[in-house]
Formats: structure tokens, sequence, C-alpha cells
């Protein structure tokens, strides 16, 4: 049952004319069982948002390949556990901080690396900072 009212925003990047998670799943033939705990944990983070349990929502995150750069970074990372390490990164915001988060970028971990860094995800952000209207979109899901 969906609540009819979430507390935070989800939005999602868009990739052409494609949100990057719809395109991410697709890429990666990700499972209806990973598919079902990734909508979990995004339900979760709509009810309940900074609040999650730790272990659930895990950053800052730095990144690997420039990790000066990304000090103070305010990039996450969603911890989804099944089948593959799912690990969706996101921002809180950026546009209302106290009410929205918006996924930027797909992420697989494998052995406690992460296949994508988190200057990807840092500069989908800084463009939706940049153009809100025209880089993201609400996830429906969560209006």
């Amino acid at each position: 049952m969906i609540p009819s009212k979430w507390h935070w925003k989800i939005y999602e990047y868009i990739e052409g004319d494609r949100s990057t998670l719809h395109k991410w799943l697709k890429d990666e033939a990700v499972t209806e069982r990973d598919r079902g705990q990734l909508v979990l944990k995004m339900d979760l983070l709509a009810m309940h948002g900074t609040s999650l349990l730790t272990g659930i929502l895990a950053g800052p995150i730095a990144s690997k390949r420039e990790p000066k750069k990304l000090r103070g970074s305010r990039i996450y990372k969603l911890k989804v556990k099944g089948d593959r390490q799912l690990r969706p990164m996101l921002c809180k915001g950026p546009v209302d901080m106290t009410g929205e988060f918006t996924f930027l970028i797909g992420a697989i971990e494998t052995g406690g690396i992460l296949n994508v860094d988190a200057l990807d995800a840092e500069a989908r952000r800084q463009e939706v900072i940049a153009d809100p209207e025209n880089t993201r979109e609400l996830n429906g899901r969560y209006k």
C-alpha cells in the first residue's frame, strides 16, 4: 500500500528522455527481486528522509579518483542488498534541501568498490543545480 502523502519528494536525473535509474536498471539487467528491494528502500527514503536508519543511506561519499576534490561531498549512496549490491548515488535537494532527494547515477558495489565514482554523480548534481527543470523529473510514485 502506498501512503497518500510522502514526506520527501524523490527526483531522478534525466538521461536523454528517460530517468537515469530506469536506464541503469535495464542496462544492468537488474532482477525483479533487486528492483523490489530498491523500491522498498526508496519508499523508506521518501517516508523518513535523513532520519533513515544507519546502513541504508550512507555518505557523504568521497571520490576514489580524486579524493581531495570532493571534501565535504554532498553525494550519498542508497544501500540495497540483494543478488547484487545496488548503490544508486543521490543528493539531498539540491533545490529544496529540506524536502527532496535527487537520484543522480546508478552504481553497483563489488568487493567494497563502486563501479561509478562520486565525481560522476557530483557533475550531474551541478547540472541539476544549473537547470533543475530540464535535468531531472519527479518520480511519479512520490508526488
